[in-house]
């Protein structure tokens, strides 16, 4: 009867370990992957060194290893929401430790937000806005190990990949 016990505890552990060992920004992708307009995918395989970006002759740049890469397009004419409240109700969806680190204005329609700080980070998400909200909408994820020196070209990288460049 303890061998039960124990092993019933140590499944318990292992369990909760799993749980813990996902991101936080997983609420997201749960609340809309297989919902209607919503299409869906993910690489995950240890891509060392896969940024390696250096944007100017200053030398700013934002170097890490890519664990994860999820993408995910919101398509509102076969939804339930217009582009604007996917938006909206996506980005509400992270928790309170992310950051809003660029914020979509006239000229770049997208924003992101950060898991880390100043100088490190796992986690980058860029939420793409287009013009009209009928128009498809994009969120784009990193997960990794990120050392940071400008925050703007995460949003490029975001917006090279929804639109295929």
């Amino acid at each position: 009867m303890k061998s039960v016990r124990i092993i019933i505890l140590v499944a318990l552990v292992l369990v909760a370990g799993a749980a813990a060992a996902q991101s936080k920004s997983d609420k997201v992708f749960d609340a809309f992957r297989n919902k209607p307009g919503v299409s869906y995918f993910s690489f995950n395989k240890s891509m060392q060194d896969l940024f390696d970006i250096n944007l100017d002759e200053e030398g700013k740049n934002i170097k890490g290893d890519v664990n994860e890469i999820r993408f995910l397009s919101y398509n509102p004419e076969k939804g339930n929401l217009t582009g604007s409240e996917f938006i909206s109700k996506a980005s509400g969806l992270l928790p309170r430790a992310y950051d809003r680190v660029v914020k979509a204005d006239a000229e770049n329609q997208s924003e992101v937000w950060m898991l880390g700080n100043k100088r490190k980070a796992s986690e980058f998400h860029v939420f793409i806005r287009n013009e009209s909200d009928d128009d498809l909408q994009f969120l784009i994820s990193f997960y990794g190990d990120f050392d940071i020196d400008d925050i703007d070209n995460v949003r490029e990288i975001g917006l090279n990949m929804s639109l295929g460049d």
